[in-house]
């Protein structure tokens, strides 16, 4: 019994000291930070950016048929069936993105019902082009089906 009050009084003498250490030492904000407009200034980054780079919008179809296309430029859409297709008219507008010191971003757009390995297939044919890649997707969850008798 008599280590149990010592271990009582020791806890205790240690809290009234941890507590007096933080009465007297001085707790203060530092630094102050000032947040600005989000949506200004998001909007003036986008049109910075977009005249820094060329993008170039690649959608899946559900078939595997890829469609390009540049909206900067305005041309139509090019219909591209299999990765070698793909992959050449990638590095060639890449190259003139290249004359042109903009850089190439690839926005990737699967159709929902297209297989994930033309996705895959996409990205790949990036990487190997060194090219900076979003994937743009709707994603759905299906709330979970109900169970009867709860």
């Amino acid at each position: 019994m008599a280590t149990r009050g010592f271990l009582i009084r020791f806890i205790d003498i240690g809290l009234i000291v941890l507590f007096g250490f933080l009465m007297i030492s001085e707790i203060e904000a530092s630094t102050r930070v000032e947040l600005a407009d989000p949506v200004a200034e998001n909007e003036e980054l986008e049109a910075q950016e977009d005249e820094e780079r060329g993008i170039l919008v690649v959608d899946i179809a559900p078939d595997g048929v890829f469609l390009l296309s540049e909206p900067r430029v305005g041309e139509g859409v090019v219909s591209l069936e299999g990765v070698v297709a793909l992959t050449a008219a990638l590095r060639s507008r890449a190259a003139a993105h290249d004359t042109e010191n903009l850089e190439t971003v690839v926005m990737i757009q699967p159709h929902e019902a297209s297989w994930v390995q033309f996705t895959v297939d996409v990205m790949d044919v990036c990487d190997r082009l060194s090219l900076t890649k979003s994937l743009r997707m709707d994603i759905e969850v299906a709330p979970p089906p109900a169970q009867e008798g709860m």
